[in-house]
């Protein structure tokens, strides 16, 4: 395995990228505390879900959940009664948004081989319209090949001397042509798209047409004492002459939402970063492209919510449940292991928990905010 090759969460039903068993380490990191709010009433809504990795609001108080691996998208009344929108045993159903009647999501076929990105293939952003009707909005997979656009982005180790980087070279490589569209949410005349794969944020038009909105850039690990415990784990060897050195791993953005002016998405850096607690939260200004960072030291991020008041919420699918990020400071809302997602409408917060668990099953579960 090459440690900067495809995310983590470009992995399908064996789970291996995403350390469930890490869900309840405590790994915080800056900036990161337990909340002591008064707790509200948390409402379980559907259990036994497959792979519940992603989760929207539906028409008429429903809620859309994408059973990736499942190969379902799934509705749900707010008594729980589930309607199968989409079967497809075998793809991958991820990234499920909706608006004004119109129900997005993406449909990726799965590669035959252990590793992401070892090639490339259809990654297709459907719309079921408010008529029902299906289509094909655009494939990602099909913009990936043409622009790639970390195509010339240095991952792994950029500072090392020849010598020493001799000693391990697939430490570092360029970005790969992979599509592995993971998040999408409806703004304006289109929808934005968080491709996991591609290490990009993209916008696809009501017409189809893609274009790229920002290349999300490396995010740099220093190599210290976890970093060479992760490749040691991973059957690798780190040379001495790289230690304190940055690794610079891909960002892989995993969660998009827009509210006005401002784009909020969150990262999850690929090997080594996933199991280390270095997940970020970011805002980026659609108009300027000023980007500023709204919490460090996230536990595998996988998804973001904004209330009215601007309050940022995020899911981290390997710390401790959902969190409320303000002012830098991140505090814990609803407690839970293996969050994978998180929704805001008006006073009703929606989240996936227990995403992985593969015994029980992932749940659907409400709870009332400010």
């Amino acid at each position: 395995m090459i440690m900067t090759a495809g995310p983590a969460l470009a992995h399908s039903g064996d789970n291996a990228g995403y350390h469930p068993g890490h869900t309840s380490s405590g790994q915080h990191g800056h900036g990161a505390h337990h909340g002591n709010h008064h707790p509200t009433p948390v409402r379980e809504v559907a259990s036994q879900l497959i792979s519940p990795l992603k989760v929207a609001f539906g028409p008429r108080g429903s809620f859309l959940v994408a059973e990736s691996f499942a190969g379902q998208l799934s509705s749900f009344s707010a008594q729980g009664v589930k309607t199968t929108v989409v079967n497809a045993p075998g793809q991958e159903i991820a990234g499920v948004s909706y608006k004004n009647g119109n129900t997005y999501y993406f449909n990726n076929d799965q590669g035959a081989g252990p590793e992401p990105g070892a090639e490339l293939l259809p990654a297709r952003l459907m719309r079921i319209d408010k008529r029902g009707k299906t289509s094909e909005l655009a494939d990602l997979s099909v913009f990936e090949g043409t622009h790639n656009p970390d195509g010339q982005t240095v991952y792994g180790v950029r500072d090392a001397s020849p010598d020493c980087l001799a000693q391990a070279p697939y430490l570092q490589s360029l970005g790969e042509v992979f599509s592995h569209p993971y998040s999408s949410t409806p703004a304006g005349n289109g929808v934005y798209v968080g491709d996991a794969g591609a290490n990009a944020i993209l916008h696809v038009s009501n017409k189809g047409t893609v274009k790229l909105v920002k290349a999300v850039p490396a995010e740099a690990i220093t190599i210290d004492a976890s970093v060479v415990a992760v490749a040691t784990e991973m059957g690798m060897t780190i040379p001495e002459c790289m230690l304190d050195l940055n690794y610079y791993a891909q960002a892989v953005p995993t969660d998009v939402e827009v509210r006005g002016a401002w784009l909020y998405y969150t990262v999850l850096p690929g090997v080594p970063g996933e199991s280390l607690g270095v997940g970020k939260a970011y805002r980026m200004n659609l108009h300027s492209g000023h980007t500023q960072l709204l919490a460090q030291g996230l536990s595998a991020p996988t998804g973001i919510a904004v209330d009215r008041h601007n309050n940022v919420y995020v899911a981290q699918l390997m710390g401790d449940g959902v969190s409320l990020v303000k002012h830098g400071e991140v505090s814990t809302v609803l407690p839970a292991m293996m969050a994978s997602d998180v929704e805001v409408g008006g006073h009703t917060m929606a989240a996936l928990i227990n995403a992985l668990d593969e015994t029980n099953g992932g749940s659907l579960v409400t709870k009332r905010i400010r």
